[in-house]
């Protein structure tokens, strides 16, 4: 018999810093009754310039010679079942009182908060990790309705189908670095108001790197570059 998946689960994050989600939002997890039974993925490609015979470029405006390499940005749909009819034997996450018949209020409040709630430190809705099986995905919401579909004698809600799509968050300097090899040396043709420190920014992510990369070029001044000439920028062990 197939080992079956573990129940999707939401979990929300205050930022989202070096590809990765980061600052766990306090009481910030939402677990899925029932698994959907249908997934949506769709890849976006990222692109900075809508004219398809330019050259495509990173985030950064690298050339990337690889037009296969451009970015995907993935978004996920699904639907779900929040229910507490007593219909399944799991309660809808965030119930109080477990005892079916009563409203899924709570269940739906806390998912509001895991999805689409701003939070107090940013002021805008968290970032959230979607993890499922081996599908995990980091972005943020762009869609979530709710339908009620059954109401208890007091009229209050005891299902609901709910839709929920989000994006794929990416970091743009992640992704600059990716498309910019790191691991091979690059030759920059100095121009005007080109900076070492922003340089090292740009290609290690760290403008501290300009003492090396001036020791490596035997530049006697880091502040005063020569516009026209030659500069490398090897790989660094960091």
């Amino acid at each position: 018999m197939a080992e079956s998946l573990a129940i999707l689960k939401l979990t929300a994050f205050e930022r989202f810093k070096d590809g990765s989600a980061a600052s766990p939002l306090s009481g910030g997890e939402y677990s899925l009754q029932l698994n959907p039974e249908e997934v949506d993925l769709t890849f976006d490609i990222k692109k900075n310039s809508s004219d398809e015979d330019e050259e495509p470029t990173s985030a950064a405006g690298m050339p990337v010679n690889d037009k296969n390499k451009l970015y995907n940005r993935q978004k996920i749909s699904i639907e779900f079942i929040i229910d507490n009819t007593g219909a399944i034997p799991v309660f809808p996450d965030g119930i109080g009182t477990k005892v079916a018949g009563k409203s899924i209020k709570e269940s739906i409040d806390l998912l509001k908060k895991v999805t689409v709630k701003p939070t107090r430190a940013s002021h805008r809705p968290p970032f959230i990790k979607l993890e499922w099986g081996k599908l995990l995905l980091v972005g943020v919401v762009d869609s979530l309705a709710i339908k009620y579909t059954l109401f208890n004698t007091s009229g209050d809600p005891v299902r609901a189908l709910v839709k929920f799509s989000m994006e794929e968050e990416v970091d743009e300097k992640v992704i600059s670095r990716e498309f910019q090899s790191p691991d091979i040396t690059r030759i920059i043709t100095i121009k005007d108001g080109d900076n070492l420190n922003a340089m090292c920014d740009s290609f290690y992510d760290d403008p501290r790197y300009y003492i090396s990369i001036a020791s490596y070029n035997d530049l006697p001044s880091f502040r005063k570059l020569k516009i026209g000439s030659a500069l490398q920028f090897p790989p660094l062990e960091k």
